[in-house]
């Protein structure tokens, strides 16, 4: 938002050509924010004589301002206008922003491929351009999506070609340029484990001329510090660093870099004993992988279907495909630090298995696909009660488990839950179905051996009690 002052600066000004240069004079202060507000006021004066190429002009300001803040989904909703102005007023200076903005887009909800297409093709007709500041700012975007698709032999590859073009042409080096290219080595290098190159990256960084007026850079090189000190074990440090961009992000709705940034929170906070904070971490992973899952973008622009591998995104993949919840791998691991921790503490914790009652009647009935649907409303109704404090994890089949913290009073608790749960219903196509569900609860005092598999395995005890009882019960373990 502009301040009184700054917009009367700006309305003083006598033409609109020389309000169209300071608007343009924002972008070399880093002042994005003001400069969009000034293109926006531009936009429109200049629709209303029918300057269509300025209008053109500030339609790429805006989008540039956009880009520089990071807010993919507004400069998405400029694509269609600034693609019809670019066939009918444009130039090829235009139709290579144009895809410098597509290929921003593309890289912003996970489609690296068209993103690297658009950003070879910006930088083919750079060259032919001679337009050596785009070439350099296109050169340093592409080695940006190597880096995130883990292409860290193209990515260094680019480097060299960042490097030449510096020193071919001193002039086109500008703070947020050669920020850029130490930021994009730093990543780089600590990919390869080459940690003595590190530190001389950070001072390089540190000294560039008006670094700390650049918010986002500042994101990412608060990630770099904190994968370095991951890498040295100096895991307070780690911490400090990646919450603090972590922050940032959630702010600025900053994405690409908030899966690397919450895979070392979940490792430094692992590594400090806080598996509460991992945990926490851990979730917004989930939220992460499956936000990026689901998004689609098709208009006239752009069109990108994009499906994600769960499972080739390493270890720290905890997603059921069938109900979007944690799955098994999530809570084995998860689970057993939270056992370990309530252990340390003197905490109790308790245990509880849903399972759906005749479910393989359920099956044999209605089909497979109605079975899917009842495990997924299952998923959604325990979902939408339980706060934020427990573990919910697929477990197997039409199995799901529940870690709850110290209850105060836990037979209350559970019949409550249970009471929110069980006697559910969905609507398929053509019917209505009707479900119930049998729980079994154990807590940690109850095991002689305190670990996750005997909590489980005694939850599942109380489990087929309810299930030999009659079902649509809950049981506690050494209740009889």
């Amino acid at each position: 938002m502009l301040t009184q002052i700054q917009q009367l600066e700006f309305d003083t000004l006598a033409t609109l050509e020389e309000k169209f240069e300071y608007a343009k004079s924002m972008h070399a202060l880093a002042k994005f924010e003001e400069g969009l507000s000034y293109f926006r006021i531009l936009k429109t004066e200049y629709e209303t004589i029918q300057k269509f190429d300025r209008v053109l002009d500030c339609l790429g300001w805006i989008c540039q301002n956009l880009a520089n803040l990071g807010r993919v989904k507004e400069l998405y909703n400029y694509m269609p206008e600034y693609k019809s102005m670019c066939n009918e007023h444009g130039n090829e200076l235009n139709q290579l922003k144009l895809n410098v903005y597509l290929a921003f887009i593309s890289s912003s909800i996970g489609d690296e491929p068209s993103a690297i297409s658009y950003y070879q093709d910006a930088i083919t007709m750079a060259k032919k351009l001679n337009d050596t500041k785009r070439y350099l700012i296109c050169l340093l975007n592409l080695q940006a999506v190597y880096i995130l698709i883990k292409d860290f032999e193209h990515a260094y590859e680019v480097s060299i070609e960042v490097k030449q073009a510096f020193e071919k042409d001193p002039e086109i080096k500008t703070t947020m340029s050669e920020a850029a290219y130490y930021l994009n080595l730093m990543a780089i290098q600590l990919e390869w484990k080459q940690i003595n190159t590190i530190e001389p990256l950070f001072e390089a960084f540190e000294s560039i001329p008006a670094i700390d007026k650049h918010k986002r850079e500042q994101m990412y090189y608060q990630c770099m510090k904190g994968r370095y000190f991951n890498e040295l074990g100096h895991y307070s440090e780690a911490i400090t660093e990646l919450e603090a961009a972590f922050t940032f992000i959630i702010k600025t709705e900053e994405e690409p870099f908030l899966t690397m940034i919450l895979e070392n929170l979940i490792t430094a906070h692992e590594n400090t004993g806080n598996y509460q904070a991992a945990l926490h971490y851990a979730k917004a992973f989930n939220k992460k992988l499956l936000d990026t899952q689901k998004k689609r973008v098709t208009n006239e622009t752009i069109k990108v279907i994009k499906e994600i591998d769960l499972d080739s995104m390493k270890q720290l993949v905890y997603v059921d495909g069938l109900t979007s919840v944690p799955n098994r791998r999530y809570l084995e691991k998860f689970g057993a630090k939270l056992v370990e921790e309530a252990c340390q503490t003197n905490q109790n914790m308790y245990c509880t298995i849903i399972d759906i009652d005749h479910f393989k009647s359920i099956n044999d009935r209605f089909g497979h696909i109605v079975g899917d649907l009842a495990i997924q409303q299952l998923a959604n109704v325990v979902s939408d009660v339980l706060p934020e404090d427990c573990l919910f994890a697929r477990y197997a089949g039409d199995e799901f488990v529940i870690l709850v913290p110290q209850q105060p009073n836990a037979e209350h608790y559970f019949q409550q839950l249970f009471s929110h749960i069980t006697n559910f219903e969905f609507q398929t196509a053509e019917m209505c179905v009707r479900l119930t569900i049998s729980m079994g609860v154990a807590s940690l005092n109850d095991c002689e051996v305190k670990e996750l598999l005997t909590l489980l395995d005694l939850a599942d005890q109380a489990l087929y009690q309810s299930k030999n009882t009659g079902r649509n019960l809950l049981s506690l373990y050494g209740n009889d």
